[in-house]
């Protein structure tokens, strides 16, 4: 499994094809950041690099983000997305998840031994979208929820209002950049403003030609000096 040293406590793991997970180590306890599509090993990954114990955390309820939470006892994520959890279970084993969800809440702050991790909302993508801010090493981790492409597809994602509050507290939170779980590489921070600029003029008219997404997903693209910001949006989250 091909893993890359953000620093040297914060691995970002490429589980499949850019579908990142994201390893934290501290002197007394190490967290994974989600467990993606659940084709690698990630146990033997762990058993082999982590020497403490280990918490799972769930960014959020996507499959390609949860797809081995079944490998592990226990799993925290925000609960507003366990249906999510509960969802992908009955759809791969035909039952409830097996192992124990306790909620992650924003606020909480986990003390991994010379490093802290902050649970941060990060409401938008999905309405139990969460990151995790390192503030030891100026990083946040943000799942989906500040990707350069921003998705925001159907009920499971929060109101254009929502994402606004979610992106205007990011920008007041203490780091320097931030991982994306698609993207191999830190993401600056200015890239939030560029996101929150671009909700002041997205454009939401029909699609012409209905893309991957429906009829009803529009694509807006926002040129800015801090990126190029791109959002796909269900107009049911932008209209009255």
């Amino acid at each position: 499994m091909h893993y890359q040293a953000i620093t040297p406590r914060v691995w970002h793991i490429e589980e499949d094809y850019r579908d990142y997970c994201t390893l934290v180590r501290g002197d007394r306890l190490a967290i994974l950041w989600d467990t993606g599509q659940g084709k690698g090993d990630l146990p033997s990954f762990l058993a082999e690099h982590v020497d403490t114990d280990c918490l799972v955390l769930n960014s959020h309820g996507h499959a390609d983000h949860i797809g081995a939470n079944h490998r592990f006892p226990k799993v925290y994520a925000n609960r507003a997305d366990w249906h999510l959890l509960a969802a992908h279970s009955r759809m791969t084993t035909g039952e409830p998840p097996a192992y124990e969800v306790e909620d992650l809440v924003p606020g909480t702050v986990f003390d991994l031994g010379g490093l802290h991790g902050r649970v941060v909302s990060l409401a938008g993508h999905t309405r139990g979208s969460v990151g995790l801010l390192l503030e030891e090493e100026g990083l946040l981790l943000a799942g989906d929820a500040l990707n350069p492409t921003l998705l925001m597809l159907g009920r499971e994602s929060a109101p254009v209002p929502v994402l606004k509050e979610t992106l205007s507290a990011v920008e007041d939170l203490p780091f320097d950049r931030y991982l994306a779980s698609h993207y191999p590489t830190p993401q600056p921070k200015r890239m939030v403003g560029a996101h929150l600029r671009h909700l002041d003029c997205l454009r939401t008219e029909a699609p012409s030609h209905p893309g991957p997404y429906g009829p009803r997903v529009c694509r807006s693209i926002h040129k800015d000096p801090a990126g190029r910001s791109v959002i796909f949006i269900d107009r049911g989250l932008v209209e009255p």
